[in-house]
């Protein structure tokens, strides 16, 4: 054991001095008051070279020795002054961290042990914050003053090789749905018109290097421009004059102030992080965000996560049915009886159901208070949908009124933004529907950035193009699926909206608003109860496409949507993905492969000891021609089995593993 720690120490030097030559090489000409100062993750894999004189920060990154970035430059424009600039630190502190971080809605465990290395500069007014992660680098400034100043600016920087491959999804609008599609490229051919949303993915050598921010709170969100070597940050000025668009749906911001949030600068910034991954699927295990986003200590012994019924996807379209079905309340209490007999927690009832400029004011059609009444009854819980301006301007009184109904629970839409005066609206959604025992489904939504450390009823975002976009589009692909669960989910818990029971290959694939199909197999769809994160996890077909596949309801609604253990079995961003998870004493197996045929050999050694029973759903000998086609099948297994497993294009695997 001794000789075994001494070969770590020696190699941890080994990257040290390769790191510090490097350093000494590029700042030895004409920098006498150069300071590098040097941190290091706890395993010794990740250093974060930090260098500073009188003027300026730079930080750049190593992974065994191997550049990860070149030098980034940081600082931030407080009124008339620029931290990280015109003087040294006073002092240099250091720390290192173990703890254990126990989930209150568990995404990918229930516990983990996080152990990092901490590094602070302290300047008068501000510190600069470093921390090494095993699975990445963050930084943040602190301000330490306790009076009102103005944010101007944060100059955020990324630099790595031109030629590295990035995943981004640009836009040139600062309001928008947070909804586009990957670009796939070199650094040196994106756009540099344009910005890309976070999370943001470059290949750096042999690592995958993932771009975001975490602890988000009275501050604008994060986009990325490109900048021909990497990216360069860009935050939203606060607004100063807003209207409406579409109709009364949107409220975007038509004129800016020239700051980006006044606030007290006794606080903490948000972290800019990256993180640091071996390979694609290494990303699975990584709860980065989260881990560096403030908890909370109040009790929310009461959130329930749970799958959800959801009418609005497959447009009411119940049939076979002594009854008119659409956005009244005998499809309601219709919908309520099938969860129940279903063990489906909860049902949404989406647009429609109120006045689209007044929650107070309730569709003649519905009768809210029966409605949930009756759910009550059945042990159902209601959840409702709402724009985020009506909620906006009645959160008091609506909420009051929900409560009153009996509600469990807000779907909340069409932000379209972050900038800090959206951030805060986040914030007071959380702390509101807390008081109310509300659980949280933002939609148009910016992705998750940790947020939900602090508030546990916010349960899952959207932020990504998911099952909807296939009721008017060709969007949501089967290469697209396997590109999010490395990026998008990477940062939170993600709504896509499984569920689909229509199943297509994309050449067959045909948009219906009423009878919306997906593209893919039918197993691809229930793999994604297991692959995808989100402690709510829609059901978006209706009861009568459910009624009409009841096996594979059956299977999709025994699947948790959240875990006390995760164990990444392959993936590769846009190709496949093949991962296990542990509920209880059962391990759950989802797999899915993009639009290609693709084979795999699984190894069973996560079950331990003793033997299982596997009840799999795999493709179909004709899944190739339609998508609905599937093989169900039973055998015992243990640790030392290991799975034959083939895909249809657009394919899947799911299985439920459970001890005999």
């Amino acid at each position: 054991m001794d000789s075994i720690r001494f070969i770590s120490i020696d190699n941890c030097m080994k990257r040290f001095i390769v790191i510090m030559v490097s350093a000494i090489l590029c700042f030895s000409a004409g920098a006498a008051n150069l300071h590098i100062e040097n941190l290091m993750s706890p395993d010794g894999r990740n250093v974060v070279n930090v260098q500073f004189d009188d003027n300026a920060v730079y930080y750049e990154v190593f992974r065994d020795g191997v550049r990860i970035s070149g030098l980034c430059a940081l600082s931030m424009t407080v009124d008339d002054e620029t931290w990280g600039a015109g003087s040294m630190p006073r002092k240099i502190t250091r720390d290192c961290i173990s703890e254990e971080i126990r989930f209150i809605v568990p995404r990918k465990y229930d516990r983990i042990t996080v152990m990092y290395n901490v590094l602070i500069l302290h300047y008068k007014g501000y510190n600069i914050e470093f921390r090494a992660y095993n699975d990445g680098i963050a930084y943040r400034f602190s301000g330490t003053s306790d009076r009102i100043g103005e944010v101007v600016s944060e100059r955020i920087e990324y630099v790595f090789d031109k030629s590295c491959m990035s995943y981004t999804l640009l836009t040139d609008e600062l309001q928008n749905w947070y909804e586009e599609d990957y670009t796939v490229s070199a650094l040196e051919s994106l756009p540099k018109d344009r910005m890309s949303i976070i999370p943001v993915s470059v290949e750096s050598g042999n690592f995958r290097v993932l771009l975001s921010e975490a602890n988000l709170y009275d501050y604008p969100g994060l986009y990325l421009v490109p900048s021909g070597t990497g990216f360069a940050g860009k935050l939203s000025e606060y607004p100063a004059k807003e209207e409406f668009f579409y109709g009364t749906n949107k409220l975007y911001v038509t004129e800016r102030e020239q700051f980006l949030v006044r606030c007290n600068l006794k606080r903490n910034f948000p972290w800019r992080v990256m993180g640091i991954f071996d390979d694609d699927s290494s990303i699975l295990n990584s709860e980065l965000i989260y881990i560096l986003s403030d908890k909370t200590d109040e009790d929310y012994s009461w959130v329930k996560p749970g799958q959800v019924l959801w009418d609005w996807w497959n447009h009411n379209n119940i049939y076979g049915v002594d009854f008119r079905a659409g956005i009244n309340t005998e499809t309601y209490l219709y919908m309520i009886d099938f969860a129940s007999q279903n063990d489906i927690p909860y049902i949404l009832i989406d647009d429609g159901w109120s006045d689209k400029d007044d929650l107070l004011s309730v569709n003649p059609q519905v009768d809210m208070s029966r409605i949930c009444g009756y759910a009550q009854d059945k042990g159902v819980k209601v959840i409702l949908w709402a724009k985020w301006i009506n909620v906006d301007k009645q959160m008091d009184v609506a909420f009051e009124q929900f409560r009153k109904w009996g509600v469990a629970g807000i779907k909340i839409d069409f932000m379209d933004r972050n900038d800090a005066k959206m951030v805060n609206f986040y914030e007071r959604v959380a702390r509101k529907a807390t008081e109310y025992h509300f659980l949280i489904d933002f939609h148009g939504s910016y992705p998750n950035e940790g947020m939900r450390a602090k508030y546990p009823n916010l349960m899952t975002r959207e932020g990504v193009i998911g099952l909807e976009y296939n009721k008017w589009s060709d969007r949501a692909t089967p290469r697209h699926d396997l590109i999010i669960p490395f990026l998008r989910m990477w940062a939170g818990p993600m709504d896509y909206t499984p569920g689909a029971m229509l199943n297509s290959q994309p050449e067959w694939f045909r948009i219906n608003n009423l009878e919306p199909m997906s593209q893919g197999t039918r197993v691809h769809q229930m793999a994604m109860y297991v692959v995808y994160e989100s402690p709510l996890q829609m059901l978006s077909d209706s009861p009568t496409k459910y009624l009409e596949n009841m096996d594979c309801l059956k299977f999709m609604t025994a699947v948790p949507t959240v875990w006390d253990d995760t164990v990444p079995l392959f993936g590769e961003v846009g190709e496949n993905i093949g991962i296990a998870r542990r509920s209880g004493d059962d391990w759950f197996i989802g797999i899915m492969g993009n639009e290609n045929a693709q084979t795999f050999r699984v190894c069973m050694k996560f079950l331990g000891d003793g033997n299982y029973n596997m009840v799999s759903y795999s493709d179909g000998l004709n899944a190739d021609i339609n998508g609905k086609d599937y093989i169900k099948a039973e055998k015992t297994v243990d640790m030392n089995t290991i799975l034959d497993v083939r895909l249809a294009p657009g394919g899947g695997f799911v299985a439920r593993i459970s001890r005999n």
